[in-house]
């Protein structure tokens, strides 16, 4: 299965148009507010075992996946998920400038992908700040992400328990950098 990283205006688009059957789609972001405290995103970010292992200051794919899996885990539409890290999922337009890649696919069972919920968590480290200000003015548009130099961290829309702003503000505080937008 091949993923390319999609356009914040087509997600929207996407979510406009979701039906209920199970087709791939990707929802709009979720509002967050004090009005809506069901999500089961992390309230504390005290690093781990996995998070010590990482530099601080320093925000690593590993960081990244210790952050992200357990909360997608309780969530019924991400019961199992595997980190890609093959650069062929990356668009054509950005791969010669991406030096790391990880994206995290949730599954129903192993080795069974949902549909609509390919790239959930995306891991973009750029050779040069060029290069992510240009996907960040033509791919992120007003989706939420964690900037660390020429890193980005996007937490994708749809499943139901996962506060996207809240889920990269607990990877910032992890990490001790960067700056969620």
């Amino acid at each position: 299965m091949r993923t390319l990283i999609i356009p914040a205006a087509a997600l929207l688009m996407l979510a406009a148009c979701a039906s209920p059957e199970p087709a791939p789609t990707v929802a709009a972001p979720a509002a967050t507010s004090a009005a809506n405290p069901t999500s089961a995103a992390p309230t504390s970010a005290a690093p781990t075992s996995a998070a010590a292992a990482s530099p601080p200051g320093k925000l690593t794919l590993a960081l990244v996946k210790q952050q992200v899996e357990p909360v997608f885990a309780k969530d019924p539409d991400c019961p199992k998920g595997e980190w890609v890290t093959d650069p062929a999922n990356i668009d054509d337009r950005y791969r010669a400038n991406v030096s790391a890649f990880g994206e995290y696919d949730c599954h129903l069972t192993d080795g069974e992908a949902v549909p609509h919920r390919v790239a959930q968590a995306i891991f973009l480290t750029f050779k040069d700040p060029h290069a992510l200000d240009d996907y960040d003015q033509n791919e992120l548009g007003m989706v939420p992400s964690l900037v660390d130099g020429t890193t980005v961290v996007v937490i994708g829309a749809g499943l139901k328990t996962v506060d996207m702003r809240q889920t990269l503000r607990a990877i910032e505080k992890a990490c001790e950098c960067g700056h969620v937008t």
